[in-house]
């Protein structure tokens, strides 16, 4: 009798039961054969290793760190320090070589050098223009603008350091103007006898009131001269060679007479026009500003508070109660009036003009011999002593301090002469 068959949950039990006796005998297989020897003091010793580097870099990492931001600071701070020394020393960086570049231009060989030259050159445009007023008279108003533009550029820049440019709005300047329109813009006879009046009125004569001197080597001196005694000058070649210009251009008259008109009237209306204006610019526009500014220097400080005019000392000492700049505009404007009466002689009379004009430029030739024999001698032979003491002494103080650095014992040399 065949065995009974077996139900499937039987069977599904013994490959189970079959499959579990197979995994542990290959589990045996390969725990038997593995090797589990190893030393827990040699996994420690590298683990410790492990941690020790790692503790190393990040150490060194954060020291490295540390001194770079110290460093940023560092370099902060002098940043800082550098952009402040910049801001508060460069004006006195600027001022110390400002004053070693003067002190050497003030040393005694350069200051006669200087002066050598300033007056060789005041020299020869003296020949030039005597040359030019002999031989070529039609061309003293081409000289005369040459001249006129550096010495006037010149003077401004000089006298606004030292803030005397408000002379520059004088009546003189004025002239200047009134006669470079005349040679280039207007040439009409009324306004050129204008032109002619104020420059041989009051312009002229200002030489001797304002004791203007001849002195070569001093340019600020010479160019006062020059403002003064050139449009006289030019005029007088305009009025008695007028080569360039034609006669219908100098003489309003049909004998070339000038009349009480042009002479006297229309020069003060002139004058006028320049004072109201000159009054409204000193006394309305720039009132505060020269009220804030006592060193600027103006007409009215200077002759009221530098060097006082006779008769505002008169009106002083007199206790009349009249303005400063009132007194100031009548005395200029009496004294244009004045000047302006030997306008009709020289106008009229070649001779009379030509000794006018020698008679001025004498009193200024005479200006300058004062000045050079009574003034400038004695001053500048005193400034070049002090100047070679000076030096002497700089030169002893550095040659004792060598010889106490550097010699063991002090030397006795005799001290070096002024010669030397």
């Amino acid at each position: 009798m065949e065995p009974l068959s077996q139900s499937p949950s039987t069977e599904f039990k013994r490959k189970q039961q079959n499959s579990e006796d197979s995994e542990e005998f290959i589990l045996e297989e390969m725990f038997s054969e593995a090797d589990f020897s190893f030393d827990l003091k040699d996994v420690r010793s590298e683990a410790t290793s492990v941690l020790q580097r790692f503790v190393k870099k990040e150490v060194i990492n954060a020291a490295l760190k540390k001194h770079a931001d110290k460093a940023l600071k560092v370099k902060q701070t002098l940043m800082l320090r550098k952009t402040s020394l910049t801001r508060q020393n460069i004006k006195q960086t600027l001022k110390e070589k400002k004053t070693q570049l003067e002190e050497k231009l003030r040393a005694p060989p350069f200051v006669r050098i200087q002066d050598k030259i300033a007056f060789t050159v005041g020299i020869v445009l003296l020949c030039l223009t005597e040359c030019i007023l002999l031989k070529r008279p039609e061309s003293m108003p081409v000289w005369y603008t040459v001249l006129i533009f550096p010495l006037l550029i010149t003077r401004y820049f000089s006298y606004h350091k030292l803030k005397y440019h408000y002379f520059m709005l004088d009546f003189c300047y004025y002239v200047q103007i009134l006669l470079l329109t005349n040679i280039y813009f207007i040439h009409d006879p009324r306004f050129f006898q204008i032109v002619f009046a104020v420059s041989n009125g009051p312009l002229c004569i200002a030489i001797v009131m304002w004791r203007n001197s001849l002195v070569f080597h001093d340019l600020d001196k010479l160019t006062s001269v020059f403002i003064h005694i050139f449009p006289p000058l030019v005029t007088f070649c305009m009025r008695w060679f007028p080569s360039s210009h034609s006669p219908q251009d100098i003489c309003v008259e049909e004998d070339c007479s000038m009349s009480v008109w042009y002479a006297l009237v229309a020069p003060i209306l002139f004058y006028s026009v320049w004072q109201v204006l000159y009054l409204i610019k000193t006394e309305v526009f720039d009132r505060e500003k020269l009220a804030r500014d006592k060193e600027i220097m103006t007409s009215l400080r200077w002759m009221t508070q530098v060097k006082p005019h006779p008769i505002y000392k008169m009106i002083v000492a007199s206790k009349i109660p009249i303005n400063a700049v009132a007194a100031l505009t009548v005395v200029q404007g009496l004294y244009t009036l004045l000047t302006l009466l030997p306008i009709l002689v020289v106008f009229n009379s070649f001779e009379l003009h030509c000794i006018y004009l020698t008679a001025v430029f004498i009193v200024c030739v005479w200006n300058g011999a004062n000045f050079y024999f009574e003034i400038f001698s004695e001053t500048y032979s005193a400034r070049l002593k002090a100047m070679v003491k000076e030096s002497m002494k700089e030169a002893d103080t550095k040659k004792l301090a060598g010889n106490v650095d550097n010699s063991p014992e002090p030397s006795h040399a005799s001290p070096v002469s002024v010669g030397n």
